[in-house]
């Protein structure tokens, strides 16, 4: 089950918006202050995390500057300014997506869903990069180690790493953290 996180001071809002999302079938976490919603990320670990601006505590936009240092939560905001520096300023913090209260649940649904399929998307961009960033810098190794070219080198790791039946990904890193090449 997708697990939310929602920040907001006003109770009402919390509750309505926190109820008709676990009616829609989401597994919600609520928080009323910044502070509390960033103790929740990085306990709870949330799927997607919905700020509103103003809060005490932290505001939304220093929860987002923490939420991007200090975890992986995506985050998108929900607030009752359409304020146009708010946006660009919500779009560089890194912001899925930007809401204006009041809000009708059915209709933030789709949105919600949207944000957490590109979240996912993000997610698997930055583990191909630190993947290919890994095996590319170990390919390199491997060709100063064996005096090979770069296909010539890959394709020695990979051999390497089917024959002891593990990961190439694994090898490489290792290779990365140590600076040795296999034999």
């Amino acid at each position: 089950m997708v697990k939310l996180l929602i920040a907001d001071d006003d109770r009402v809002v919390l509750f309505t918006l926190a109820e008709g999302l676990r009616e829609a079938g989401f597994d919600v976490v609520e928080a009323r202050d910044g502070l509390r919603a960033l103790a929740l990320c990085r306990s709870e670990q949330p799927d997607l995390a919905l700020l509103d601006l103003r809060m005490p505590g932290l505001d939304g936009l220093e929860l987002a500057r923490r939420l991007r240092a200090e975890t992986t939560v995506p985050f998108l905001f929900f607030t009752a300014y359409d304020d146009e520096e708010l946006v660009q300023q919500a779009v560089k913090l890194g912001a899925l997506g930007y809401l204006v209260k009041p809000l009708d649940v059915p209709r933030i649904v789709p949105m919600l869903r949207a944000a957490l399929a590109r979240s996912q998307e993000f997610d698997g961009l930055r583990a191909a990069l630190h993947s290919n960033r890994s095996i590319g810098t170990a390919v390199g190794i491997a060709m100063r180690a064996w005096n090979l070219d770069q296909q010539a080198a890959f394709e020695r790791l990979r051999k390497y790493a089917r024959d002891r039946s593990a990961k190439l990904e694994n090898i490489a890193r290792t290779m990365v953290e140590t600076g040795v090449c296999p034999e």
